[in-house]
């Protein structure tokens, strides 16, 4: 689906942005390099000079032996200039711009088939534009793996015979060996259990280091971007919808917080299983918590959104009695 157009400008002055700046950087290291070996700066100055004049002399159509000549005094100055760099340990690259896609050198689109085509990195800017308004009131530093405490899970047995602070010892490792050795191809999750035990703090310190990879993340509760989803499609702001879906599907680790306490409409349902569904096609992990039991996921939404649920999520139950409450004492 397209983009509006504030979002791919946005994304378009960002890519001009990053070009520049490569492009900027990269003339600062040749100067600093021509200042050092004032000799490159002349072999530069005389390769644009003959350049130029190879073109003057094939729109010209010049003699060919004027042209060889040319071509041989460019490629013993160009072999003069490899050697100095090698004579002094200097990498060839070190004038090149570095950019930051050096499949379309930031340009945002690259040659295909003799067609020309909007890179992948575009499409990712453009996502994560469309996201960054989802995430802007993220509270990732108050909730980290450093600062989940597991003394507030007990350990008695309780009235399953299991002990908390064993299963949320073993829940929590997982959250933060998943978070460590997230890519672009790891599972999804489904963190079910009642209010209060956790879900949303271990969801954002995965979400913490996910962005700490350098990966695009977005959180966001069920009954907010449902609401939201469902207000742009009835107002028919439809390019909003579409940058809103854009978003929650081209990042690359969703994390759809709170499912089951949104208002239930048949336009809800069906945008859960659609957005669910389309992560998964695509096979980009997402991590969904729900306080609601297997049960209740197939009552609120359908068989086959709750199997397709199971059989492609690892699922973590949490256990115990409300932490928030016991925090409060």
């Amino acid at each position: 689906m397209p983009y509006s157009n504030e979002v791919f400008n946005t994304a378009k002055d960002r890519l001009t942005e990053r070009r520049t700046q490569a492009l900027r950087e990269a003339d600062i290291r040749r100067e600093e390099l021509y200042v050092q070996f004032p000799r490159l700066r002349e072999i530069n100055t005389e390769l644009l000079s003959i350049g130029a004049a190879i073109a003057k002399c094939v729109v010209k159509d010049s003699d060919k032996d004027a042209i060889k000549k040319l071509s041989e005094r460019s490629l013993a100055l160009q072999e003069e200039q490899d050697r100095l760099l090698v004579d002094n340990h200097i990498s060839p690259s070190v004038t090149e711009p570095h950019f930051h896609c050096q499949k379309c050198e930031d340009t945002g689109y690259i040659e295909l088939d003799n067609h020309t085509v909007v890179c992948d990195c575009f499409y990712q800017l453009m996502a994560d534009v469309a996201g960054e308004e989802l995430n802007a009131l993220l509270p990732l530093d108050r909730c980290t793996f450093e600062n989940f405490s597991l003394d507030y899970y007990s350990t008695s047995p309780d009235e399953n015979g299991k002990i908390p602070f064993n299963r949320m010892s073993n829940i929590y490792n997982h959250c933060r060996e998943y978070a460590d050795t997230f890519s672009v191809h790891s599972r999804n999750l489904l963190l079910r259990g009642a209010t209060g035990l956790g879900k949303t703090h271990l969801s954002l310190a995965i979400a913490n280091e996910v962005i700490r990879k350098g990966m695009s993340v977005i959180y966001v509760s069920a009954p907010q971007i449902l609401s939201r989803l469902e207000r742009e499609h009835f107002t028919y702001k439809f390019d909003q919808q579409e940058d809103t879906f854009n978003s929650l599907l081209k990042c690359d680790l969703l994390i759809l917080d709170d499912l089951g306490t949104e208002f239930s409409t048949q336009f809800t349902v069906s945008c859960v299983y659609n957005l669910f569904n389309s992560r998964i096609l695509e096979g980009k992990p997402i991590i969904i918590s729900t306080n609601l039991s297997m049960t209740e996921l197939l009552t609120t939404y359908s068989q086959r959104f709750a199997s397709r649920l199971i059989g492609v999520c690892d699922t973590l139950e949490f256990i115990g009695k409300d932490v928030r409450i016991k925090k409060q004492r």
